[in-house]
């Protein structure tokens, strides 16, 4: 197995560590990063040796990160690919064989695992992990979306696998989204009739205590990646209804938590509930429209705001 680590700029020691461990290294700059084409132009180099330079003017958007991300690459050529971000730390030394697992299945094209909140998460976002990532594995085909909606399609390239042939026979990721590749792939391959699988033996600790304004920022850049791709929702269903449902069990998990040390009162769980919500329906709302906004309020509107600036 080789690893490949992709570097937008670290300064936390990760670059000089990964080249000690003989890590094959990518270099692109963070203004450029792109959640997709990154990802894409990083296995060209890892395994197809497409591209000699980052695709400069095809990875129109940003990131914050200074730290590497690194994906799981072989020569030659592998019959899987994982994908893990550097934030997203490893709970056991086996969590790459159980994600790995869920081959098993033949039908299976792509697989993600379990994310566990950190243990500083705050109580908002330890729900949000448990609730997008239950105790229980599942196989999820075409059919589910009746029950599932739009979650049929829900894949986390935070921590994720790919069987390589499904994944470039959708073409590889798409290029030019403001976030949502790993959504977008993982629908592509339920409506070629593949399946996916969530394997919840296999964990990592992945969480973010995003502020008010970057959680209106990213569901505004989700609103942009529904509205560029109507066909996805078309296809699964609105993602008002996972809202809803994502709020009534955050009220049911706050009025059991509401007693236990550590976490708001009642009162206080209440008003962090209904503002952070509202945030957030509010940004996904503008980002759905934003083809009737401004260039300029929409740059500020955007988490991912290199995405917005002219292809070079």
């Amino acid at each position: 197995m080789q690893v490949v680590v992709v570097d937008s700029g670290s300064t936390d020691g990760s670059l000089e560590l990964s080249q000690q461990a003989g890590f094959t290294v990518l270099h692109t700059k963070a203004q450029d990063f792109n959640h997709g084409a990154t990802r894409q132009w990083a296995l060209d180099q890892g395994f197809l040796k497409l591209q000699p330079n980052p695709p400069n003017g095809t990875t129109p958007s940003a990131t914050t990160s200074t730290s590497p991300s690194a994906l799981a690459i072989a020569s030659p050529p592998p019959e899987f690919i994982v994908f893990l971000t550097q934030d997203a730390i490893l709970a056991s030394p086996k969590a790459l064989e159980e994600l790995l697992q869920a081959f098993q299945d033949p039908q299976v094209a792509a697989a993600y695992g379990r994310q566990l909140p950190n243990h500083d998460a705050h109580w908002l976002e330890t729900h949000t992990r448990y609730f997008n990532y239950p105790d229980a594995s599942r196989t999820v085909q075409l059919q589910d979306k009746a029950t599932l909606g739009i979650k049929a399609c829900f894949l986390s390239n935070s921590f994720a696998a790919y069987r390589l042939q499904a994944l470039m026979a959708q073409g590889g990721f798409p290029a030019h989204l403001p976030l949502g590749e790993d959504t977008f792939t993982a629908a592509k391959f339920l409506l070629s009739g593949q399946f996916l699988r969530y394997q919840a033996t296999a964990e990592v600790y992945h969480s973010h205590n995003y502020n008010g304004l970057q959680d209106f920022q990213r569901m505004f850049d989700t609103g942009v990646f529904h509205a560029q791709n109507p066909w996805l929702l078309q296809s699964f269903g609105k993602a008002e209804g996972e809202g809803a449902k994502l709020v009534k069990s955050q009220w049911a998990y706050l009025k059991a938590q509401a007693s236990q040390p550590h976490h708001p009162n009642l009162l206080q769980g209440i008003f962090q509930l209904l503002s952070a919500n509202a945030i957030k329906l509010l940004g996904y709302k503008l980002g759905r429209a934003q083809q009737w906004l401004p260039m300029a309020f929409v740059k500020k509107f955007a988490m991912n705001k290199v995405f917005w600036q002219p292809h070079k």
